[in-house]
């Protein structure tokens, strides 16, 4: 009997302590949803005034999820961040960096705002499971980073009518999961990359003046040559008959001379 209660005593220990951890687990992921998006407030400006429920402090464990634009795993209990819901909400300023806290986000739309700025490189290096990414209808600029190759569960990028310049990342066509895809109306250029897998269309790469290739007009052979150097081998190329028949009229006056001399 003694041993038997002492494996009843241990088992019981043992599940109140597997209890407390995951409570105090799961306790400090919600904590960070919540800083996540007390980030994003604090990141973006609200002229409409779509956030304006967003107010801290309520002791419910499910608060977060009543709010505008946040989508939970489950509204019924303490839990993560599922979506955020942003689209044409009229939002300001630059990509919030602050989205990178809110660890199990699966959803990012942030289509229809007036953000503009970069696009962070190390964007989802604590996203692991971000799937869909909409950041269309904005003004984004700069390079779309070469890092965004590496999104593992990635299915869904849309980054058209934006001001996006430089080449489209060739590592994206690597990603077996990617599904959905465009970069229409921005100022890319280069070759575009052959997806193999996603369901693109010609209207994914439009109003791109300097893309060329896969769905497009081919490429230009070889561009990698620099003004300078194709004008000096235009014109090595013109000027090459006229001096070649100079070279043989004087090689010629100087044989003559010589046979008169002899």
């Amino acid at each position: 009997m003694m041993m038997v209660a002492k494996v009843v005593c241990a088992i019981f220990i043992r599940s109140c302590l597997w209890v407390l951890l995951v409570s105090s687990s799961l306790t400090r992921a919600f904590e960070s949803d919540i800083d996540c998006l007390r980030t994003l407030k604090s990141q973006l400006k609200d002229p409409n005034g779509h956030l304006s429920n967003w107010l801290f402090g309520n002791e419910a464990d499910h608060y977060i999820c009543k709010f505008s634009g946040v989508i939970c795993w489950h509204d019924d209990s303490k839990n993560r961040v599922f979506k955020l819901e942003f689209g044409g909400f009229g939002l300001e300023g630059e990509f919030p960096s602050g989205v990178k806290e809110c660890s199990f986000l699966v959803g990012l739309n942030l289509t229809g705002n007036s953000l503009s700025g970069t696009l962070p490189p190390d964007l989802f290096s604590l996203l692991r499971y971000l799937s869909a990414v909409d950041l269309s209808y904005n003004s984004f600029s700069g390079e779309i980073p070469d890092t965004w190759s590496n999104i593992s569960y990635l299915d869904t990028l849309l980054l058209d009518h934006n001001r996006f310049t430089g080449h489209i990342p060739p590592g994206l066509v690597s990603n077996p999961r990617l599904k959905q895809f465009s970069v229409a109306h921005n100022d890319l250029e280069g070759p575009i990359p052959i997806f193999t897998n996603a369901n693109i269309h010609l209207s994914s790469f439009e109003d791109n003046p300097g893309l060329c290739g896969f769905l497009l007009s081919p490429c230009p052979a070889d561009s990698s040559h620099p003004m300078p150097i194709i004008a000096t081998s235009i014109a090595a190329a013109a000027f090459f008959p006229v001096g070649a028949c100079l070279g043989w009229f004087c090689v010629g006056k100087r044989l003559k001379q010589r046979r008169r001399r002899r």
